[in-house]
């Protein structure tokens, strides 16, 4: 700020010292000359922050994809537990709030590097999305959070916040969608270097003798901002 105060205030001291040695004329002309240098000079800042600003990559195709719930079966879900009986509905009422913890502690158990925790919400082997595409491929749960305690080693703090979207459930099967909204802060601690991710999970979800697990796992619609040219470890992101 001291800096910048500094900037502004030399071109007027220049100024009135040339007035008082100049014709009126000159220095008006002198007046309009150190305007006309500022205003280069303020543009080239703003063109130097303008190649700083946030950059927006998508991460996902199709984007926005389409949703995997249709109207008809979403109405449909609701007449059927409208109609059930009570201990159908109280079942519902329990398999939903299950669901929507495993979503939540999805995100907590993340941001507090609580690994066990974390492997608690899958099952031993699931499938997970790997790239933009509908491949998916198998994963070893064990593996999986050796890999992520490794991965979130690089940054000094995170928060994901996590909430549900939307939970259709059936039997013994259930699909949930929840939010993705995710900051990464860089161990640099240079605010330049942190990463935002956005879009959405989707959880395949199976009922075990354990309880809720997740047996499928994928991100969609996701775009990341940044303001790094540094690249973020998309490969080896878990």
């Amino acid at each position: 700020m001291y800096r910048t105060m500094i900037t502004k205030r030399v071109p007027l001291i220049a100024l009135a010292f040339f007035s008082l040695t100049i014709s009126p004329l000159q220095a008006e002309e002198s007046s309009q000359a150190v305007k006309n240098s500022t205003s280069k000079s303020q543009l080239g800042t703003q063109e130097k922050s303008k190649s700083a600003s946030l950059v927006v990559l998508p991460k996902a195709a199709p984007h926005p994809q389409p949703s995997r719930i249709t109207a008809e079966a979403w109405r449909t879900a609701r007449q059927e537990i409208r109609s059930a009986t009570l201990e159908a509905k109280i079942d519902h009422l329990l398999d939903r709030a299950e669901i929507e913890d495993i979503i939540t502690t999805y995100a907590y158990s993340v941001d507090t590097r609580n690994w066990p925790l974390h492997g608690e919400i899958f099952k031993e082997s699931f499938q997970q999305r790997k790239g933009d595409g509908d491949d998916y491929v198998s994963v070893d749960n064990q593996k999986r959070l050796e890999k992520l305690d490794k991965f979130f080693q690089r940054f000094t703090n995170t928060q994901h916040l996590g909430f549900p979207l939307a939970i259709m459930i059936e039997e013994d099967t259930a699909y949930a969608v929840g939010s993705l909204s995710a900051r990464h802060y860089d161990e640099s601690g240079d605010p330049i270097d942190n990463t935002l991710l956005f879009g959405q999970y989707e959880f395949w979800l199976e009922r075990t003798s354990e309880g809720w697990k997740v047996s499928k796992l994928a991100q969609v619609n996701r775009t990341r901002i940044h303001t790094s040219e540094a690249k973020f470890p998309e490969e080896d992101s878990p």
